[in-house]
């Protein structure tokens, strides 16, 4: 080769490795504004997703962007075995890409329901007259905000999203999505003589949530607005279940916020609409239909073979002395985690690639087994359901609660189990477009028993939904009710790095306060045993 010729390759290589570094860091600057977007902080390549405050949820939504934005093929797999910035960036660089879809979405063709619409539909119907399926939600008001403008706010956010204007008319024997073009809310006032306190809010939401929502005209939702004179103090919701979910309180505030600041600086709110849960059930309708989706259900539901159906609880009262309850009626218990505690579980879940969900979940796996002498287990944890981009941005019913599968054995090592829920959980996460129906449809066309959910465990930042303007904040939360949808409930709820508290909620009827008193301190004794961390004051 000429000496010419010699240049030319170097000339080639040297451009080529400046073409893969200039690429590199445009595809980390990508990924890092999305962590940012998600996480709220800044990161580099040393930086670890999960010790950023992510979460499932978050890694399944950073997935969905990185497809939809960047069409790379990521799964949550690869996010939950490359953990750190720099490191998630060399993977995705091996990934296959694909260009950007032009496809459009369109809502479901004849009004059908989405599947989560549709389960929250038909477990409402069974009890019309219960309340269990309606949300309580309290949107508090500091600072000085014109109840007029918060109000009006609500009308911009309800034009902008379909779901505060969907009803499900029965339709022959069948629900129909109906989605009205504009709807009538009628704001009830309440006056207070200052501002209400928190148990005069919560009596206030108590109250509305008394009374059932009929499904079949919209909107399906109730309002009241507190106010101290002219002044906004709170705005109060019971809205049905089928129209709103946990991440729809996360928008409802966020844009109440951005509406009040545009119609106080005399501007026009944004009421561009967001596609909502209809668009989604249309992908996943033409998605189950086809051979992908036919092998999702088949491959979840294979996995629930084989389960032993669930028995009694055991009583630790004769069931004479127990009241007997109506169906969604419920009792509640909250338990305080130690501080110490708390931080142990946080550093096990790091230590192991887990979630403080994963942990909690083998904690209570554990926990049931020994309540119940069962080893293989269902347990109900609620996806979000949320896995296109424009879905995260949507109010609206998305979550899907679908079983997890744990085994336990007896005496073993934490980790042991803390491993096996970590599969089972991104198993079930892959899979997680899957309607539980489906799952139970498939069990059938095989002449077997479908499985049940009847207990569930989830975990979540209690961190409450915020908006700061000029003047004034605005937070909101879910208030707690005396509703029980299923037997036996456990939410794991956290407020920070050394805050955990339990929420239970169980059927009166098949269980006592003192069993679940029982059922919780077994659950902190395993997750003791599982951080090695002595008690509090010991």
């Amino acid at each position: 080769m000429t000496e010419t010729g010699k240049t030319s390759v170097v000339r080639r290589r040297a451009g080529g490795a400046e073409r893969r570094r200039r690429d590199e860091a445009e595809l980390t600057t990508a990924v890092a504004r999305i962590w940012r977007d998600l996480l709220g902080a800044e990161a580099t390549d040393d930086d670890d997703f999960f010790e950023l405050g992510g979460d499932s949820l978050l890694a399944t939504w950073a997935a969905a962007r990185i497809q939809d934005e960047l069409g790379i093929d990521v799964t949550l797999d690869d996010l939950f075995q490359q953990t750190r910035l720099g490191a998630l960036v060399a993977h995705l660089r091996l990934l296959p890409r694909r260009p950007r879809s032009a496809e459009t979405a369109v809502a479901a063709d004849g009004g059908a329901l989405t599947a989560a619409e549709r389960a929250v539909w038909l477990a409402a119907e069974l009890a019309p007259q219960a309340t269990a399926y309606l949300i309580s939600v309290v949107v508090r008001v500091r600072g000085d905000l014109a109840a007029d403008l918060l109000e009006a706010a609500l009308g911009d956010v309800i034009t902008r999203h379909e779901a505060l204007r969907t009803a499900f008319p029965l339709v022959g024997t069948e629900p129909e999505r109906r989605v009205e073009a504009s709807v009538r809310v009628p704001v009830t006032r309440v006056t207070e003589a200052g501002p209400p306190g928190p148990e005069r809010l919560r009596e206030l939401a108590a109250e509305d949530a008394e009374q059932p929502i009929e499904l079949g005209r919209a909107p399906l939702f109730r309002a009241r607005l507190a106010a101290d004179g002219d002044r906004a103090a709170a705005l109060l919701l019971t809205v049905h279940h089928a129209v709103f979910d946990a991440r729809s309180l996360e928008l409802l505030v966020r844009e109440l916020g951005e509406c009040c600041a545009a119609r106080a600086d005399g501007r026009a709110a944004d009421l561009t609409p967001v596609p909502g849960p209809g668009v989604s059930g249309a992908r996943q309708h033409a998605w189950l239909a086809g051979p992908e989706g036919r092998r999702a259900v088949a491959e979840l539901a294979g996995s629930l073979s084989g389960l032993p159906a669930p028995g009694p609880f055991p009583r630790t009262e004769p069931s004479g002395t127990v009241e007997g309850a109506a169906e969604g009626v419920g009792a509640q218990r909250r338990e305080q985690v130690d501080g110490h505690l708390a931080r142990a579980v946080r550093r096990l879940a790091l230590r192991h690639g887990a979630t403080l969900h994963m942990v909690g979940l083998a904690a209570f796996a554990v926990a049931l087994a020994d309540l119940t002498g069962t080893d293989d287990l269902a347990v109900g944890a609620a996806f979000s359901g949320r896995t296109t981009p424009e879905a995260q941005d949507a109010i609206g019913c998305f979550v899907n609660v679908l079983p997890i599968r744990v085994r336990t054995s007896g005496p073993e090592p934490f980790a042991d189990v803390l491993a096996r829920v970590r599969d089972a959980t991104l198993f079930v996460a892959r899979h997680q477009d899957v309607p539980f129906d489906q799952v139970r449809a498939w069990f059938r066309q095989e002449g077997a028993a479908p499985p049940e959910v009847r207990v569930a465990f989830g975990a979540q930042d209690v961190a409450r939904p915020a908006y700061r303007g000029e003047g004034y904040e605005l937070t909101g939360r879910e208030a707690d009710t005396e509703q029980a949808r299923l037997d036996l409930t456990c939410w794991l709820e956290a407020a920070g790095e050394d805050s955990l508290q339990a929420f239970w909620t169980y059927r009166p009827g098949l269980l006592t306060s003192s069993d679940v008193a029982a059922l919780h301190r077994r659950f902190v004794d395993v997750l003791r045993a599982g951080t090695g961390t002595e008690p509090a004051d010991s």
